[in-house]
């Protein structure tokens, strides 16, 4: 019943799948994360407009879990799997940017109604760091920006979300 509402969304919000990629989502196949180690998350919340609301969490393993809820092609839970190249492509992004040496938080809102974004990264045998960015915040620097639009394009995120003119046409039905 539960996936036959989810291709029914998904059905109504983009058509037809999102065509086979590196992390391809197989949504039939419940997360489990009891024995997985995790490498990065990324969520981004709700603004004033029409910001996609979901969560992924990418393991070490290359299991990618994904949890979308508002404004997204696929409301729900999916899976899928990332390479080996893209989980090095991703420990570099976060090393390149300097993510450790961040603040934890940049949340001065400037401007409001903004969307926020919260990620976290382990690098191997090191604990997590997660750090909290509102969108509004100009103290941000933009290397933060980047491994935020950076963890989605690794992971090929928009597969689930969908892209910015395929979530537009689903507001206007």
């Amino acid at each position: 019943m539960r996936l036959a509402l989810i291709v029914l969304v998904a059905a109504a919000c983009g058509g037809a799948p999102a065509p086979t990629s590196p992390a391809d989502p197989a949504t039939a196949t419940p997360p489990s994360t009891a024995s997985q180690v995790p490498v990065a998350t990324i969520e981004r919340t709700a603004c004033h407009g029409f910001c996609p609301v979901y969560k992924i969490t990418i393991y070490r393993d290359g299991t990618v879990e994904y949890e979308g809820t508002q404004h997204v092609k696929l409301v729900g839970s999916a899976t899928g799997h990332v390479s080996a190249d893209q989980l090095t492509a991703l420990d570099q992004l976060f090393t390149t940017h300097g993510y450790l040496a961040l603040e934890n938080t940049y949340t001065k809102q400037a401007i409001t109604d903004m969307p926020s974004v919260k990620t976290s990264y382990a690098p191997p045998g090191q604990p997590i760091k997660s750090i909290e960015h509102d969108r509004g915040d100009r103290s941000a620097p933009e290397s933060l920006t980047e491994i935020e639009n950076g963890i989605d394009d690794i992971v090929h995120t928009e597969q689930w979300i969908g892209t910015t003119e395929e979530r537009r046409a689903a507001m206007r039905r």
